[in-house]
């Protein structure tokens, strides 16, 4: 396949309309991006603000951001620098250098398995006590003592009644298995998970304001303040907080760094594990962790883009068949704060974005993509086309003199159908009757069974909803986006 020309003006102007979107509907007051070809910069940007408050402090290439769960791969880059020399072995049980003694005694949980999320061992909730601890989010797990190693290995060990999969057989995204591989690191090293990360990978690559201390990066005098978010009056709303640290998170999600430093290691990833002429990681283990180690992945991603195959390596998640392409990426998210990042090892391309708020759609990383290899995402992208029509189809429908009035809205990919003619609020998800991004044909459950519902636009543009014993004329009218 020949590389495609990146006509970075077209680029521009298509996807920072997508950003102000983006920015608008989720309420982010932050995104930098950073976006290299062949080792250079081709597109740099930062949009809003890093902090708010009484002085404005616009977001830079250099503002410091959580990155969350885009620290799992260093952290697996720093387990296979101990396996490189020979300290460990990934195929070694995790209970021969740890306290972990959860697992079949037949067919125990290898250091590899908590690499690839291949455990078998679901999410324990260990990461919402972090963030529950530095009351960053409003999240209700119950109370349990989370104050030290101790209390984080009796959670996990007294978890025997979730071990109902062996090892290499489901994919359950475990953090807690990446906060164990950080105690690997520390056994094995002799440093602290910290300092050997910043020793090993951070220094060699240039990363020198990146950190693992809120404190530092709130020292940095260029540091971002996390978002995280509540509902009051059904409108969203941001609260200014600290961003995610500590020691139970560090190896699954505690990094903070800038776009600019991310794409030094990025840019390790995608030469091989050599940046600037120093080398960190042998290039047959660094592509390793590219390799399709778990295949259990449940969510498919058609609408992203048709006949997309996902799975999990080492710390990376890749979808091949990316308009012909292998995309290596992964996102974070930490309640506050979070990104996505991605490469084309193939085209030597790398994406990295990061923002203030905890979560925003994968969707703005993947335009981003598609509108670098030259294709136009809002036809060739199922997700764009079926954004268009679900606003198509959403608004207010009236049935004949009004007598009954319905609302269709759109909430994260779902139209949901509101009816308040009668005694109750009734509240239903309108439910697609097949894979069709444009899809008119929908229903919904019922105690006595399945009602269809479907949608029709007529030749002269009225479109039309059946509901029961009703046909509903949509008398709102949709402006083009902006």
């Amino acid at each position: 396949m020949n590389a495609p020309e990146i006509n970075v003006n077209n680029f521009k102007k298509k996807f920072e309309k997508e950003v102000v979107k983006v920015m608008r509907d989720f309420k982010v007051p932050g995104i930098s991006v950073y976006i290299t070809k062949d080792n250079n910069a081709i597109y740099e940007r930062s949009f809003g603000l890093r902090e708010s408050g009484k002085d404005v402090k616009a977001a830079t290439k250099d503002t410091l951001y959580g990155v969350s769960s885009i620290t799992k791969s260093i952290t697996c880059l720093g387990i296979l620098q101990l396996y490189e020399q020979e300290k460990l072995d990934i195929n070694d049980p995790v209970s021969k250098y740890i306290p972990f003694e959860l697992g079949f005694e037949e067919n125990p949980i290898l250091i590899k398995h908590l690499m690839s999320h291949s455990s078998g061992i679901p999410s324990l909730n260990t990461f919402y006590f972090s963030q529950k601890n530095q009351k960053l989010v409003r999240n209700n797990p119950p109370d349990f003592p989370m104050g030290n190693w101790d209390d984080f290995y009796f959670h996990v060990n007294d978890a025997t009644s979730e071990v109902l999969s062996a090892p290499g057989t489901k994919y359950y995204y475990w953090n807690a298995g990446f906060s164990l591989l950080g105690k690997i690191i520390e056994k094995i090293s002799g440093l602290k998970y910290e300092e050997y990360i910043e020793k090993n990978i951070l220094t060699p690559l240039g990363m020198n304001r990146s950190t693992f201390s809120n404190k530092k990066a709130e020292e940095d005098g260029n540091a971002s303040r996390g978002f995280n978010y509540g509902v009051a009056n059904n409108e969203m709303f941001r609260e200014q907080k600290d961003l995610l640290s500590g020691p139970f998170i560090a190896g699954s999600g505690g990094l903070i760094s800038s776009v600019r430093e991310m794409t030094n290691y990025i840019l390790c990833q995608v030469n091989g594990g050599e940046y600037k002429g120093v080398r960190i990681l042998k290039e047959d283990l660094v592509k390793e962790m590219w390799q399709p180690h778990n295949k259990n992945i449940q969510a498919k991603y058609f609408h992203y883009y048709p006949d997309l195959d996902t799975t999990y390596g080492y710390g990376w998640k890749i979808y091949d068949n990316f308009f012909g392409y292998r995309l290596i990426t992964h996102g974070g998210m930490s309640g506050v704060s979070g990104g996505w990042v991605g490469f084309i090892p193939e085209l030597n391309l790398t994406y990295v974005q990061l923002q203030n708020v905890n979560w925003i759609p994968l969707h703005l990383m993947l335009k981003s993509f598609a509108l670098l290899l030259g294709k136009n995402p809002d036809e060739e992208m199922p997700y764009f086309k079926k954004r268009k029509h679900m606003r198509l189809l959403s608004g207010r429908y009236e049935s004949y003199k009004k007598a009954t009035i319905i609302q269709i809205q759109n909430r994260n990919g779902l139209l949901y159908l509101t009816d308040e003619n009668w005694v109750d609020k009734n509240v239903v998800p309108l439910i697609p009757g097949n894979d069709d991004p444009e899809c008119m044909n929908y229903y919904v459950t019922t105690p006595y069974g399945k009602l269809d519902t479907p949608f029709t636009k007529h030749t002269d543009g009225q479109i039309t909803f059946e509901w029961e014993r009703f046909i509903l004329h949509k008398k709102t009218i949709e402006l083009e986006e902006d």
